[in-house]
């Protein structure tokens, strides 16, 4: 007579699957590590900014009309100039109005370039300030200005 016991004994078989547990472990570990490192890295970098090469326009290429372009000028002082009113001279507690008229402006034509051009030595923390804040404000056309390389042909 069997019992349930004694003639019951299987075999187990074999798993051939692979365990992914470990590699999802070391793979978030490892993730963690580069985001906690990724900015000291980002940090510790100093880079010189390369200019940019001239670009020549195709002479066939059919031109829209014109308007003349608004600049804003950032001098190493870290002052502001308008191309509108040169000799005038605004502070940063004049900015706000700057930037409420070329928002205006930018309303007004969508298609009117706005150019911030600054000296070499100006403050880069300004222009980016000028610039993000123009861009944030819904004004569109807004470009930085550089000086050609020379070296280009």
């Amino acid at each position: 007579m069997q019992n349930g016991f004694s003639g019951s004994r299987h075999k187990k078989r074999l798993v051939a699957e692979i365990n992914v547990v470990p590699y999802v472990d070391v793979t978030l570990i490892l993730l963690i590590i580069f985001m906690v490192t990724s900015p000291v890295v980002q940090q510790a970098v100093s880079v010189a900014l390369p200019k940019t090469p001239q670009v020549i326009e195709k002479q066939g290429a059919s031109k829209k009309e014109q308007t003349t372009p608004f600049v804003i000028t950032v001098n190493k002082d870290g002052m502001y100039n308008t191309s509108e009113q040169p000799d005038i001279t605004l502070s940063n507690k004049e900015l706000d109005g700057l930037v409420a008229e070329v928002i205006a402006r930018g309303q007004l034509d969508k298609s009117q370039p706005i150019y911030i051009q600054g000296d070499r030595d100006a403050p880069y923390g300004k222009v980016v300030h000028l610039f993000v804040t123009l861009k944030s404000n819904g004004v569109e056309n807004v470009s930085l200005m550089t000086q050609p390389d020379e070296e280009t042909p």
